[in-house]
């Protein structure tokens, strides 16, 4: 059972099962309130249920109701024989100035930021019989949004490092590269400075392997 509370500006959910009660506050004025909202699967049937009840403008007794779907995103319809308006509802929110729902975007980031494989991670979406996108979308959200937002905020990060940096006496630095593993075979290779007074990576440079060789020798 879900039991969904709102007082005030904070939203208390409450999930109970047969042992255990779980307590969620959220609070929907805060910018990150898309990412740490719970977020739960529904079945198709119980959706049907809800939305065949009555129409949402008019209150009428049994409106057609279909279904779209948009990756993990579905948007329903009732069209009503006593209203010309309909209603229209949709699972998710949209990302700010865009057309893309904020939950696809969102399983697109937890699948980097896991490091996990998309083909596993679809798979288990199929045997589930979970709605989801296709691997070429997760790819245009790595492209278009997820690296270089990840780009963004490493350069702000580094930048502060390295402005606090510059602001204290006797630093102490260690470096490596490293273009090759045991047992492989690289193409690239990665040189990596190390702040030992404050314990952070503070820059590193991605090459490929012939340029290392050469400073090397």
């Amino acid at each position: 059972m879900i039991v969904i509370v709102m007082s005030g500006y904070i939203l208390f959910v409450v999930v109970t099962t047969h042992i255990f009660i779980y307590f969620f506050s959220v609070d929907p004025n805060a910018p990150d309130f898309h990412y740490n909202q719970p977020k739960f699967i529904v079945f198709y049937e119980m959706l049907l249920k809800i939305f065949l009840l009555f129409c949402f403008n008019c209150k009428a007794a049994n409106p057609q109701v279909t279904m779209r779907q948009q990756g993990t995103m579905v948007t329903v319809k009732q069209q009503c024989m006593n209203c010309i308006k309909g209603y229209v509802w949709n699972s998710q929110s949209f990302m700010p100035h865009g057309k893309y729902p904020t939950g696809n975007v969102l399983l697109s980031l937890a699948v980097v930021m896991a490091g996990a494989s998309i083909s596993k991670v679809l798979l288990v979406f199929r045997h589930l019989g979970l709605s989801c996108y296709s691997a070429r979308t997760f790819f245009s959200h790595q492209r278009s949004f997820i690296f270089p937002t990840v780009f963004h905020h490493w350069e702000t990060y580094r930048a502060g490092l390295v402005s606090k940096l510059k602001d204290m006496k006797d630093v102490v630095w260690s470096g490596d590269g490293r273009f090759d593993s045991m047992g492989h075979s690289a193409k690239y290779g990665v040189y990596t400075m190390f702040s030992s007074t404050i314990m952070k990576i503070v820059h590193f440079e991605l090459v490929q392997v012939w340029k290392l060789a050469c400073t090397r020798m």
